[in-house]
């Protein structure tokens, strides 16, 4: 484990391996840094490859004083990667609620001038997911937990395609082990922030740097829609959807060829 430490004295843990250009990977709603172990070994025969683990998530600090907005993880980021990198350049990658903390960095011109570029996956500028406004008003009045077989099992089944999680009985067992070790409190304040406060719709025009969206064609979490209409409103964007079953996880499902767009997005760049 390799930490940095910011302000207030919490430690944030990060994995990183390679020299060169930076990539920083960030994760989703009760990730880590674990979920992009494959991709920080692959790229990182070319790149810096950096994935982190957001404050309250993974082995970071879980500090239950800090209200876990996602502009505040967003912040906690940019400190985070001064402590590392300094005031270098990164492409910025983020999935799913990484991808919404990606969007508060690339739309806020004091975050926005260290990227490069950024890849937007799985993602959206709003959720709109019905289903996830039902979740979060059963775990406000207490009638569910996160923390819970019932819960962790709806997370899979958003998550994963059935064929994936028949194939890969091990890696779904340890993303439910992992998950389950998040804080309640932190799951909770960080849900209550992606489905009442987060909204980057009227500022996606505001990106400057190259972007890539990339999402699953039968992503059931969040929509692929959202990818294509992100495509239509940040101006220098390309969106790829991956056919077939593939769902949300698409760094698993769909690992060959998201390999091949992220090196051909890269090298775009660098």
């Amino acid at each position: 484990m390799v930490f940095v430490e910011i302000d207030k004295g919490y430690k944030i843990n990060y994995i990183e391996k390679g020299k060169g250009k930076n990539l920083v990977f960030i994760h989703g709603f009760l990730g880590s840094s674990w979920l992009f172990e494959a991709q920080v070994e692959h790229f990182s025969k070319n790149y810096r490859v950096i994935a982190i683990d957001h404050i309250g998530h993974g082995k970071s600090d879980k500090p239950e004083s800090e209200s876990y907005e996602l502009v505040e993880l967003a912040d906690y980021l940019e400190k985070t990667l001064s402590k590392i990198i300094g005031d270098e350049k990164i492409i910025l990658i983020g999935h799913s609620m990484g991808g919404f903390i990606a969007q508060i960095y690339a739309t806020n011109p004091d975050l926005a001038k260290r990227l490069d570029g950024l890849v937007l996956m799985a993602t959206a500028p709003k959720l709109k997911n019905p289903g996830l406004v039902s979740y979060i008003e059963e775990l406000n009045d207490g009638t569910r937990i996160i923390k819970s077989d019932d819960s962790i099992n709806v997370m899979v089944t958003l998550c994963f395609n059935r064929a994936y999680k028949k194939a890969n009985p091990e890696l779904i067992e340890e993303f439910k082990r992992l998950t389950l070790e998040n804080e309640e409190y932190v799951g909770l304040r960080t849900m209550n922030s992606i489905v009442k406060n987060f909204n980057v719709e009227d500022k996606l025009k505001n990106i400057s740097v190259p972007t890539l969206m990339l999402a699953g064609e039968k992503d059931i979490f969040i929509l692929p829609q959202e990818s294509k209409l992100m495509g239509e409103k940040i101006p220098n964007s390309k969106v790829e959807i991956f056919p077939g079953k593939i769902g949300h996880m698409i760094q698993y499902e769909a690992k060959e060829a998201y390999t091949k767009a992220l090196e051909k997005f890269f090298k775009s760049i660098y």
